[in-house]
């Protein structure tokens, strides 16, 4: 396989393309590494691929062995697992609060405890996501750490 390198001080943005003959594994091996460190993600919709930021993510689900990235207005299939997800974008913000989820914390807008020990949180989008007891520390830690007690409504472990 051929590699160029090249350097362009004027880029607004860095970005890679790669040339294929046939989509090899080492190829895909190549273009599964580059999306999962890159902040910006391809998924499916039902007719088309969508190229979109990290930013854009409010949370990404699992359901069915299938994950998905929810935007603001558009839910869009990604072909990463949840735990590949969590490591790759731990520091960017986004947490697992539950089996199924992993949350954007900068996409919160208001936290509420539950009776029954789980917390909601709701997002910038209107949409609530249930943050699980078992989560609950780790979420909380992982607030304080990011915002050093930026969020008024931590709630209690």
């Amino acid at each position: 396989m051929k590699v160029n390198e090249y350097q362009q001080k004027g880029l607004s943005e860095d970005h890679v393309d790669v040339y294929y003959r046939v989509k090899t594994k080492e190829v895909t091996g190549i273009l599964d590494f580059l999306r999962k460190n890159s902040r910006r993600l391809v998924g499916k919709t039902e007719d088309r691929e969508l190229l979109f930021s990290l930013e854009d993510v409010y949370y990404f689900e699992s359901v069915d062995k299938k994950t998905f990235a929810y935007l603001d207005k558009e839910v869009v299939r990604i072909d990463l697992r949840l735990q590949d997800l969590e490591n790759a974008y731990f520091e960017q913000g986004f947490i697992r609060v539950n089996k199924s989820t992993i949350l954007n914390i900068y996409k919160i807008q208001e936290l509420k405890s539950e009776i029954n020990m789980r917390v909601t949180a709701l997002l910038d989008n209107g949409e609530r996501i249930q943050i699980n007891r078992s989560y609950k520390a780790k979420f909380n830690a992982f607030l304080n750490a990011v915002n050093q007690g930026g969020f008024q409504n931590e709630i209690d472990p």
